[in-house]
C-alpha cells in the first residue's frame, strides 16, 4: 500500500499543510472500505504528510521556540528534540538518536519505573507532535513503521481524567524476543483522587507474526461510546465493552492525539542503552504515512462488538475438558469468567488441535493467571502457543498473578489443515489459571 488512494470510496476533505491548501481524497478506514458506518475525516486532528511540513494547524513540535505544550518534555533519560522532526515524500519522520551534545533540560520527565531517570542522564534525543485540537470518540488509523532499535514509536491520545494508548509499538530489544511483536493498546488513569491515578488500568496485549520495525503496517484504534476495537491492517483484533472494562473507562473526555517516541525502562534499562543502538548521530528513524481521525457522521455509537467465530471446542471449560487433553484440573473457585478454569500445578499443558486453512492468519487469544507469581522476587511464567501449523512454533508469555488477556497472531503454511493450540506452564511449574480461550480467522481488508 502506499500513498496512491484507490479505493472505490473516498472521502473528499480540504486541509491545510503548512501555507498550502489542497482538496485530497481520502479512503474510509481499512476495515470498513465501503465506508458503511458512514465516517467522515476529522481534518483538525488529521494529517495526510503530503505538504513541505507537518500540518501546524492540527500539531504543536514539541519543543519547538522553547515551547512545552503540556510540559511534558518526554521520558527521561530521553528528551523530544523538535530538530528530530521532518516531513519529505510524504512521510513524517521522527528521529531517535545519540545526542551527547544537546543541551538537556532539568527534571525527571515525571519518573520511571526504576527511579527518577534525569533528562541527559543516558544522552538521547527523540521527538513529539502534540494536537492543538481535541476529538470526542472516533477511529483512528496510523499507516507507519516503527523504529528499528530500542525506543518505543507510539499513536496516542491525552484529555482530562484519561488517556488513550492506541498502540505503543517497541522496535528492539535483545532481552525480549516478543518485544518487537508487539501491538500494546491501553488506558491510563488521570483522575483526580483516584486509587489508581498514574496507572496503566487496561491494556490489551497482541503478538505479531511480524516485526513492527520491519514494514509499514495500519493500525486502527475505535474509541466508540460503548466499546474499543482494535485493528491491524484492516483485520479485528479484539473488542471490548464499555460495560466489560467497569471503572477502568475513564476516556470519557475529549482528547488530544501524540505522536511521539520515548525511552522505556521497562523494556531496557537506560543504562545498558548504547551509541550504535541508535545509529549514533544518525539516528533511527519511527516513520508516519498519515495519521487520520474518522468520526460518525451521525455522531452516534457503531453499537456493539462484532461477532466473530470461535473455532474451538469448549473454549471456556465449562464442559470440564472435553476436547482437550493434557494434565489439567478444574476449578470452580478461580475464573476469568462463568463457573469454571482450567488449572495447571507442576509443569503440564493442555492442547487442542483443530482444522485451519492454508495460508490464512488466525488470532489466539486466552485469559490467565500465574497465582504464584507474587511481583517481586518470585516470578511464574505459563504460554499460550500454536505448533504443528505449517510454520515454526509461537508463543506468548503470561507472568502476572492476576487475570490478564493476551493473544497471539499467526498464518499456516501452504499445504496446513489442522493446527494445534496449546496452554503450558512448563518448565517453571508453579499454579496457573486459564480461561476463555479463543481463535478466531483473521479476514483482511486489502487496498
Amino acid at each position: 500500500m502506499s500513498k496512491n488512494l484507490t479505493a472505490s470510496v473516498a472521502l473528499t476533505v480540504t486541509v491545510t499543510a503548512g501555507q498550502q491548501a489542497a482538496a485530497q481524497e481520502i479512503p474510509p478506514p481499512l476495515s470498513d472500505p465501503d465506508n458503511n458506518a458512514g465516517w467522515v475525516i476529522n481534518p483538525s486532528v488529521s494529517d495526510e504528510f503530503n505538504g513541505p511540513s507537518f500540518d501546524r494547524d492540527v500539531w504543536f513540535n514539541q519543543g519547538e521556540n522553547g515551547q512545552w505544550n503540556g510540559q511534558w518534555r518526554g521520558r527521561a533519560p530521553s528528551e523530544y528534540d523538535p530538530g528530530n522532526v521532518r516531513v519529505e515524500n510524504g512521510y513524517l519522520y521522527m528521529t531517535a538518536r545519540w545526542d551527547p551534545d544537546h543541551n538537556f533540560s532539568n527534571g525527571n520527565g515525571g519518573g520511571n519505573s526504576q527511579g527518577d531517570w534525569e533528562y541527559g542522564d543516558v544522552p538521547i534525543t527523540t521527538a513529539a507532535l502534540l494536537g492543538k485540537n481535541t476529538f470526542l470518540y472516533g477511529y483512528m488509523e496510523m499507516r507507519s513503521k516503527a523504529a528499528p532499535g530500542p525506543i518505543s514509536s507510539s499513536y496516542w491520545t491525552t484529555g482530562v481524567g484519561g488517556e488513550t494508548d492506541a498502540f505503543e509499538s517497541f522496535g528492539w530489544n535483545p532481552n525480549n524476543p516478543w518485544s518487537g511483536k508487539r501491538f500494546h493498546t491501553s488506558f491510563h488513569d488521570w483522575r483526580n483522587g483516584s486509587s489508581t491515578y498514574g496507572r496503566r488500568i487496561w491494556e490489551n496485549d497482541h503478538i505479531f507474526d511480524f516485526g513492527v520495525a520491519d514494514d509499514f503496517h495500519v493500525y486502527g484504534f475505535e474509541w466508540d461510546p460503548n466499546y474499543v476495537a482494535i485493528y491491524i491492517d484492516g483485520a479485528l483484533v479484539n473488542c471490548v465493552t464499555r460495560e466489560e472494562m467497569g471503572s477502568a473507562w475513564v476516556a470519557t473526555n475529549p482528547q488530544r492525539p501524540w505522536i511521539d517516541m520515548e525511552t522505556f525502562d521497562w523494556e531496557i534499562s537506560a543504562w545498558d542503552l548504547r551509541p550504535e543502538h541508535f545509529n549514533g548521530a544518525e539516528g533511527i528513524d519511527f516513520v508516519v504515512d498519515y495519521s487520520r481521525v474518522y468520526q460518525r457522521t451521525n455522531g452516534q455509537s457503531g453499537g456493539a462488538c462484532p461477532n466473530r467465530e470461535n473455532l474451538l471446542t469448549n473454549p471456556s471449560f465449562e464442559n470440564d475438558l472435553q476436547g482437550w487433553s493434557g494434565p489439567a484440573t478444574i476449578t470452580t473457585n478461580e475464573t476469568s469468567d462463568g463457573n469454571k478454569a482450567a488449572s495447571l500445578t507442576s509443569g503440564g499443558t493442555i492442547e487442542q488441535t483443530v482444522a485451519v486453512k492454508p495460508n490464512t492468519s488466525y488470532i489466539v487469544s486466552a485469559w490467565a493467571n500465574s497465582a504464584d507469581t507474587n511481583q517481586a522476587d518470585l516470578w511464574f511464567n505459563a504460554y499460550l502457543g500454536v505448533r504443528d501449523h505449517g510454520k515454526p512454533t509461537a508463543n506468548v508469555r503470561y507472568f502476572f498473578n492476576r487475570w490478564h488477556e493476551k493473544s497471539l497472531q499467526f498464518t499456516t503454511g501452504p499445504d496446513t489443515t489442522e493446527a494445534t493450540i496449546f496452554f503450558t506452564n512448563k518448565p517453571q511449574g508453579g499454579q496457573v489459571y486459564v480461561d476463555e480461550l479463543s481463535l478466531h480467522e483473521i479476514r483482511t481488508t486489502e487496498r
